[in-house]
């Protein structure tokens, strides 16, 4: 089984592998956000802990980058960008973006200046880039800015996972006044909504969970209890990761556990970020001519469909616990319903779907 390193450590490995091959496009992100203003021009000019850009096709920004306050690892940025008329405020957090349907709380040198409401920022340009768009809320935390030291950013991801954004303010007012002199007709003091960039609509729960990847939690879980192969196993490292939006707060995570030619076998997870949270290792009934029912937290052939909210495993031949099977679980308030199985009457029929018969329901 793989070692278990601290736990950013291990989302970052996550994401360079196939397990979670979902991470790996916002693992991109990461990277384009975490380092992206510190290497963005050699022309770049510095004041304090912010960077002033104005020689790309692009219009000037003002740049700085925050880092998670526990960990200390630089994983968002702060952005003011030149408009037509007015400048633009962004936050963007790579894959691990606030979620669009919570508020986030904005707080200057240690006091609260605005709660910011979802409906008072949205993405534009791409779903990284949270602009503010209500001029009130801008207004009043374009003044606690400038007149502060320190931005804490604290927000709740998709999966209702916390996180504390940290931004040095040194720098900002001096990197304003340049960026006025160089983007003429700009009223530097003032915040809009970007008027250069498409608004965009807001990503599905489904998308952002998707890309957020399985978190550590559910990958310790699935390393202190399975006797599965390592994620790092050449054989594993290939496979797909099917993940599922079971509703508001559970989440479905299939983690591969053995492969064996094309079978691919699965542990499954129900992660919980409700009030009362918590993992729980799923466990299905599956039905054997030898034994009877049995059940199993392995299940062949995971997929999940979203539009339908069913689960379906698929195993064709022979093995130690089972003789075959095709079934369909419905989720259903808390739990997986079952709601057709299919297999043989016979092992002899095990390789053979076209002689199975319907076990569960009963006809």
């Amino acid at each position: 089984m793989f070692p278990l390193p601290d736990a950013d450590r291990l989302l970052l490995q996550g994401a360079a592998r196939r397990i979670p091959a979902l991470l790996a496009a916002g693992l991109l992100a990461f990277c384009l956000q975490a380092f992206g203003p510190a290497t963005s021009s050699a022309h770049a000019e510095t004041f304090g802990d912010w960077q002033l850009d104005c020689t790309s096709p692009d219009p000037c920004q003002l740049t700085t980058t925050g880092v998670e306050e526990q960990s200390g690892q630089p994983l968002y940025t702060l952005a003011l960008r030149a408009g037509k008329t007015a400048l633009s405020l962004s936050f963007s957090a790579g894959r691990a973006r606030p979620d669009d349907a919570r508020a986030m709380q904005w707080e200057v040198d240690g006091t609260l200046v605005h709660v910011l409401r979802p409906e008072e920022f949205a993405p534009f340009g791409d779903i990284a880039h949270l602009y503010l768009t209500d001029a009130a809320a801008a207004e009043r935390l374009f003044t606690a800015l400038k007149g502060g030291a320190r931005l804490r950013v604290s927000y709740l991801d998709a999966v209702a996972d916390a996180h504390d954004a940290v931004f040095s303010l040194s720098g900002l007012s001096a990197g304003l006044k340049a960026l006025g002199e160089r983007a003429e007709g700009i009223d530097t003091a003032r915040l809009a909504a970007p008027d250069t960039l498409a608004a965009l609509a807001r990503p599905s729960r489904r998308e952002i969970v998707t890309a957020l990847g399985i978190p550590y939690a559910v990958l310790e879980r699935h390393a202190r209890t399975s006797d599965c192969e390592s994620t790092d196993s050449t054989s594993i490292a290939g496979a797909n990761v099917p993940v599922g939006v079971l509703g508001n707060a559970a989440t479905l995570y299939a983690i591969p556990c053995t492969v064996s030619g094309n079978a691919v076998t699965y542990r499954l997870y129900m992660r919980d970020s409700g009030e009362i949270g918590g993992i729980e290792t799923l466990a299905f009934a599956l039905h054997d001519p030898r034994f009877g029912w049995v059940g199993t937290d392995l299940l062949t052939g995971v997929a999940y469909d979203h539009d339908r909210s069913l689960l379906t495993a698929e195993h064709v031949g022979r093995s130690d616990r089972v003789c075959g099977y095709r079934a369909t679980w419905r989720w259903q308030d808390y739990a997986f319903v079952l709601e057709r199985f299919e297999g043989p009457t016979d092992c002899r029929n095990a390789g053979n779907p076209g002689r199975w018969t319907q076990v569960y329901p009963l006809r």
